[in-house]
């Protein structure tokens, strides 16, 4: 089947210097940008997108089945704005960026939260001519972003819609967070993040990535899709102790692909920014743009629970905030998966944005 390539309009964005929450700053950064659309002077037509932790601004790339002709954001009706997120490795500014002394920042790149990340997006767009967008959409550490639009720029947000993520990130993620940045720190071509000129820390990277694909992941979905079956590509794990089932193979073959794209000190950055996502401490503003939160059934890494726990907390501060379910088996990542039952949970909920 051929793959449908969609009009889009990319470009690199300079916004200059950012103080960043950490009380370091940076030069010089770059924000890429993708759009799909024509956005409308007043941004009554645009719908921000920031990525999760391994995406790109090319959201039509990684989310198809919500963006497209037809689909729930229609870039024939809407604007759908895509912006690598600051310390990602798909043209924005991060780790392995030069520096002013031409070399890559590696391990002297500085700590960021999930606030600098918007804080850059906000300047990008302004830069742009946009000061408003209709509403933002992302699914977990793009959902975190998506809620940090609503409580940094509520007047410049008119709905966020925060999937799979809440108010905070949990010492359970934090935990599985450490785990995998430990497996990249101990592959030996880490070499304490400065490793650009010699070969990447591809096991430790491909370890970090088997150990988030299961928390990604529902254990009944992995049994109905993977079962105890030996590996489909041959072998026999009852004789030989290298030999894999199949849910190690599906693993194997996951992270292999992931090496190949991702920057380990990316990685790390950015799963060190979900690690400091809070905000049930901040004051609030006085007045919320819509808030709407969907939590996933057999997520056991951002629990349903502390979904709807968080949409309540800002009903109960007079926001208009709602709690939608997506019942699946998928996991986390359902939210990538089955874009089609998101879609049809959403749309009653953004019907002014999408007439």
């Amino acid at each position: 089947m051929p793959v449908t390539v969609l009009a889009s309009v990319e470009r690199d964005v300079a916004i200059g210097s950012l103080a960043l929450d950490s009380g370091f700053a940076l030069d010089d950064i770059v924000q890429r940008v993708t759009i799909y659309g024509e956005p409308r002077a007043d941004g009554s037509n645009v719908v921000l997108v920031p990525h999760a932790l391994t995406g790109s601004s090319r959201v039509a790339e990684w989310w198809a089945g919500l963006v497209g002709p037809g689909k729930l954001f229609d870039p024939a009706r809407l604007a759908v704005i895509g912006i690598n997120a600051l310390g990602s490795c798909y043209g924005s500014t991060g780790p392995a960026t030069l520096a002013a002394d031409g070399r890559p920042y590696g391990s002297r790149f500085p700590v960021v939260g999930v606030g600098d990340l918007v804080r850059a997006q906000r300047v990008a767009l302004s830069r742009l001519g946009i000061e408003r967008v209709a509403a933002v959409v992302g699914g977990s550490l793009g959902g975190m972003q998506a809620l940090q639009w609503a409580l940094d720029a509520p007047e410049g947000c008119g709905h966020a819609v925060v999937v799979g993520a809440y108010d905070h990130f949990s010492a359970m993620g934090i935990a599985l967070n450490a785990i995998a940045r430990e497996a990249v720190r101990l592959d030996p071509n880490f070499r304490g993040g400065d490793f650009y000129d010699g070969s990447p820390p591809a096991s430790g990277i491909e370890l970090a990535r088997k150990i988030a694909m299961l928390t990604y992941k529902s254990e009944a979905l992995l049994s109905t899709r993977f079962g105890r079956r030996p590996d489909r590509n041959g072998g026999d794990p009852r004789r030989t102790p290298w030999d894999m089932y199949d849910v190690e193979g599906y693993l194997a073959h996951q992270a292999r692909a992931f090496s190949e794209r991702m920057d380990a000190n990316a990685y790390l950055t950015l799963t060190r920014a979900m690690d400091l996502f809070e905000t049930r401490e901040r004051e609030l503003p006085p007045r919320l743009p819509a808030l709407t939160f969907v939590g996933v059934s057999s997520d056991w890494l951002f629990l349903p629970r502390l979904v709807e726990a968080a949409a309540d907390r800002f009903a109960r501060a007079g926001a208009d905030s709602r709690y939608l379910e997506l019942q699946t088996d998928h996991g986390h990542d359902a939210f990538l998966a089955e874009p089609a039952a998101l879609a049809a949970l959403l749309a009653p909920h953004l019907e002014t944005l999408l007439r």
